[in-house]
């Protein structure tokens, strides 16, 4: 995979802690922008992620495979040099969910690394529904050829020989295989699209918002926690798949609970709303525009009904 210096790359890394990097799709055909996070150890690079595969709107972009800019583009960051220099470092890569902007780079890391994925709804990944569940059916574009080994709630994430201290928290509601990561070390909590500020949270059709509360409510206890031990110490922080990244995460968490709260409670207004291939679509926008929401009316009617709004 090492070649001739690449001038111009589809991503750009920068350091979040001693051990993290946040490597973002900048420009990419589906105006996703995704964020993929990279934490290192010694032998090993754990990816949570993988992005929209390098599609890009720049035509002077010349490194368009995530991996490749792993273990071949120096990062100003890291001292000039790639995150996974001649790639010797063995990757576990995590898919916080099937959507296509987290997994079309997945491919390359299929043949030879261990890739995870929920194990909350093992059918909503399957070989005959991923297709569509990723959306790469609704884009016209090829569905990634890839088989996660499917993770439990609350399990930790080891590979070769590494205990990454990474615990992985199932969180549906965006969809369900939603997953968390939760770094105790670094009291960094990974949300993937769960939530995040100044872009619309999405849910497709197969999302739910009851589901969502209580995966939100979960991670709230978990922060709430970690914090109560350590009053005087440093805050959780958050990073989201879009937008958001080192957040206080109580803050995020609490303020985007209590904005959807808003919607399904009625306070929030719903702004504009539209068919979209026979599925009425809703929008909401809080009026500082941290928080938006777009999903099918049917989930907002879902909720009120099963949480009794």
């Amino acid at each position: 995979m090492i070649g001739d210096l690449p001038k111009k790359a589809a991503f750009k890394a920068t350091r979040l802690t001693q051990t993290t990097f946040k490597i973002v799709e900048y420009n990419d055909i589906y105006s996703e922008h995704p964020f993929i996070y990279a934490k290192l150890f010694p032998a090993l690079l754990l990816l949570l992620d993988t992005g929209c595969g390098g599609a890009t709107n720049d035509p002077d972009v010349d490194l368009r495979q995530l991996r490749l800019f792993l273990e071949t583009h120096p990062v100003d960051e890291n001292s000039g040099e790639p995150l996974n220099k001649a790639g010797t470092k063995k990757y576990v890569v995590v898919c916080s969910h099937c959507h296509f902007d987290h997994i079309l780079g997945v491919e390359q890391f299929s043949s030879d690394s261990l890739i995870l994925a929920s194990s909350h709804s093992p059918s909503f990944l399957s070989s005959k529904n991923i297709g569509k569940h990723s959306l790469c059916e609704r884009l016209g574009i090829l569905t990634p050829a890839y088989t996660p080994t499917l993770i439990d709630h609350l399990s930790y994430i080891a590979h070769v020989g590494v205990d990454t201290g990474m615990q992985v928290l199932h969180t549906p509601g965006h969809t369900p295989d939603e997953l968390a990561l939760w770094d105790e070390t670094e009291r960094m909590l990974y949300v993937g699209d769960t939530l995040y500020e100044w872009s619309p949270i999405i849910f497709p059709p197969q999302g739910s918002i009851v589901d969502w509360f209580a995966s939100v409510d979960m991670l709230i206890r978990l922060v709430k926690r970690v914090q109560s031990m350590e009053p005087h110490g440093s805050l959780v922080k958050i990073n989201s798949g879009h937008d958001t990244s080192m957040g206080d995460a109580l803050n995020v968490l609490t303020a985007s609970r209590s904005f959807i709260n808003d919607v399904i409670g009625g306070k929030e207004k719903v702004k504009k709303k539209q068919e979209i291939q026979g599925v009425t679509i809703v929008y909401y926008e809080r009026n500082d525009r941290r928080f938006s929401l777009r999903c099918p009316e049917s989930l907002v009617e879902d909720a009120r009904q099963k949480l009794h709004f």
